[in-house]
Parts: structure tokens; sequence; C-alpha cells
């Protein structure tokens, strides 16, 4: 890199960086685990990723697991955040230095573009010299961003895997007292005919009419009691958050109680990945509550009403503002090369805004959960932003009076 100009330094750096962050995307994809949910046996496995793992925590420790999830989600983010300050408050140090030494450079800046506007080599050799001595990088805030975009990730993928856990306990909790309710009515109709220990359909001449009518009503009755297990108030409070019907669901168009192909990752983006069980299993013993719960009770239609995306959307374009108008940006060009220094930058600016895009597509598409994650997340950060910002102010005014003294 050292017979390139500067110009084309700029770029590549830029290149680097973008291949950098693809590169760690598909390696996160390419190692990341089954993180399927096995819901065969007696229990639920509990999650193994250390996020889940980390927000099951919390949740317990909120009445015993009984609060609402969103809330959970709320703390767990605020936590993350102040894990990650120390490398937070790195960036805004390097973009409040940044800003101030392009202040002070461009008097200068703009001399240099006046006196070398006929050679653009040389403007380049001048203007290179001039950012490292005042110690000038817009790469030095590029670490910052490559390790959030990783954190990114990683956290999906904890609230992915506690998405299944959440569709298994829910099911779980459902085929309990499915079984249980049925097995009670075969006990009080038949007993234990094939002596086999357990009260179930095997225990019924399912080849009469009497057998078959049974079943069918048998059927109602246990239905019934996984509508009023799933629906009661213990549980309506965890997948619940003020408009949100299911925070494990989208907030969105989705269904506020996930089919078989959700579940199971067959249908949408694999938000979760249950198995152990059947479709004909699945639809038998939710299918009181299947089509419920939304919005529109006669469809189940709309988990949710799409604010918690379109906010996540607006503070994070507001928080990627409030961060890119705290480095300084350099004088408009004088000439033709110039443009193209510009056009880097501009390049690398558009690289900022990557992210709120992503968590736009990400909150539309995934879990009510983790598009609260990414809207507490913006949130705190935009408010960190501005107390960073007033803290500096009060500073320089600090700064200023002792100067004046």
């Amino acid at each position: 890199m050292v017979n390139l100009s500067f110009e084309r330094k700029r770029k590549l750096q830029i290149y680097l960086l973008a291949a950098l962050m693809i590169l760690c995307c598909l390696m996160l994809v390419a190692c990341n685990k089954d993180y399927s949910t096995n819901v065969e046996g007696p229990t639920v496995q509990e999650p193994s990723h250390f996020m889940a793992k980390f927000m099951i925590k919390i949740n317990d420790s909120l009445g015993g697991g009984t609060q609402s999830f969103g809330w959970t989600v709320i703390i767990f983010t605020i936590i993350l955040r102040l894990i990650l300050s120390p490398l937070d408050i790195w960036q805004k140090v390097i973009g409040r230095k940044n800003s101030k030494a392009m202040e002070r450079m461009k008097p200068e800046l703009e001399t240099l573009q006046a006196r070398y506007a006929d050679d653009p080599q040389r403007l380049q050799q001048e203007q290179a010299a001039l950012y490292k001595r005042e110690k000038y990088s817009m790469m030095g805030m590029c670490l910052p961003t490559i390790v959030s975009f990783v954190v990114f990730f990683v956290v999906f993928a904890g609230f992915r895997e506690m998405v299944g856990y959440q569709f298994g306990q829910d099911y779980k909790n459902c085929y309990n007292a499915y079984e249980t309710a049925f097995s009670a009515q075969v006990e009080e109709k038949y007993g234990d005919v094939n002596g086999d220990g357990k009260f179930d359909i095997n225990d019924v001449p399912r080849d009469t009419a009497e057998g078959a009518n049974f079943v069918f009503d048998a059927n109602v009755v246990a239905q019934q009691a996984v509508y009023d297990d799933y629906y009661s108030e213990e549980r309506t409070k965890v997948r619940s958050w003020l408009w949100i019907k299911n925070i494990f669901v989208g907030d969105n168009w989705s269904e506020a109680v996930p089919g078989f192909t959700t579940v199971t990752g067959q249908k949408g983006f694999a938000t979760s990945r249950l198995k152990g069980i059947d479709a004909e299993e699945y639809n038998r013993v939710m299918g009181a509550v299947l089509g419920t719960g939304g919005w529109n009770k006669k469809s189940g239609k709309w988990n949710g009403l799409l604010i918690l995306p379109v906010l996540s959307i607006v503070l994070s374009f507001l928080s990627t503002k409030l961060l890119s108008s705290a480095q300084g940006q350099p004088p408009k060009p004088a000439n033709k090369q110039g443009e193209k220094e510009m056009a880097a930058q501009s390049s690398m600016k558009a690289m900022q805004w990557i992210m709120p895009i992503m968590m736009g597509v990400f909150g539309l598409l995934y879990s009510g959960a983790f598009a609260l994650y990414m809207f507490t997340s913006s949130l705190v950060a935009i408010l960190f932003q501005l107390a960073f910002n007033l803290i500096g102010r009060i500073i320089d005014k600090r700064k200023g009076a002792t100067v004046k003294k």
C-alpha cells in the first residue's frame, strides 16, 4: 500500500472493511450449530446458547418467570449495553477527537485545496500528511462498528434459540393439558382395558360407533382444556407485552399462535426449530388455539401492529445520524480529484446506514422480542450519545472559561 495514492488507500480500506464485515457474518452463520429444541421427552431441553441462558436467568429473577418476557428483554438489553459501554465510550471519544481535529484543519485544508488545485497528487500527499499530523482517522471509528455488528448476530442467535425454547414450552404445557384431560375421560369411561397402566386411546374400542363418538367428544373436551391452559392469566402474561399478543412472534401480520410449519422452521425465516413432533399431533393438541388471539379474533391474524419494526428503523437512523454528526467532516472539494475523495468518504458513510436498514428487516421478519431488543438498544444509544454530547459541551465551556482567565 506504500505506493498507492491517498484516494486508493482510502477506497481499499473501505473495501477491506466491508469484506471483513461480510466474512464475520458468513462465519457466524456457517459455524452456528443447530439450536433445535427437542420436545420428545417429559421436559423441554433448556437453551445452550449463553445469551439465551442469560435471558432465562433474568426472566427467572423477575417474579419467578411469571412476568412478561418483554420486560426481560428490556433489562437484558440495558445490561448488555452497560457491558459494551467501554466500546461505546471509545468510539465517541475518537469521534470527538476527529471533530476537534477537523475544526483545526479546515482552514489549512481549504488553503491546500486552493494552492494545489492543479496538482491533485501533491494535494493528496499534503492532506495525508496533515491528517496524520493531527491524528484524524475515519478508520478509528470502524473497529467498534465491526464489533457491534458481530455482537448483533451473536445476540440474534440467542434470541432465535429463546424463541424456539418458548414455543417448546408452550407446546409441552398444551400437550400435558390435552393428555391429562383425555386420559381422565378414558379412565372414567373404559378404565385400563389393555392393562398397560395407562388410560389412553388404546383403551377405546375405536372400531365401534360408540368408541368413535367418544374419541371425538373427548378430543373436544381435551382441546378446551388446552385453550384454558394456553390462555390462563399466568401464561398469557408471559407471552404478551403492551400491544403485542405474543412477544415470541413478530410484531406484524403473523398469527399470534404459531402453526406447525412456523414452529418447525419450515415457514418464514426459521426463527425456531422444534423437533420430536409431527403435524397431525401438533394440530390435534393445538387445534382449539390455532387461529385465535390476534387482533382480528375471527382470523387470528396480526399478532402485532408493526410499531416496533418502524420505531427500530427510525431510532436506528437517528442513532447513526447523531454518531456521524459527532465526526468532523472535511471541507467541500475544490476540484475533480477532491470530488473523488469525497465519493470515497461517502462510501464509508453509506456503510453506516447498513445497520439501520438491516435492523428494520430483522424487526419486521423476526420475533417481537428481537425487535424490542433493537428498539431498546437504539434508544439507549441515543440517550448515551446525547449525554456524551452534553458532557462534551460542558467540558469545552469550562476549558474556554479557563483560557479567558
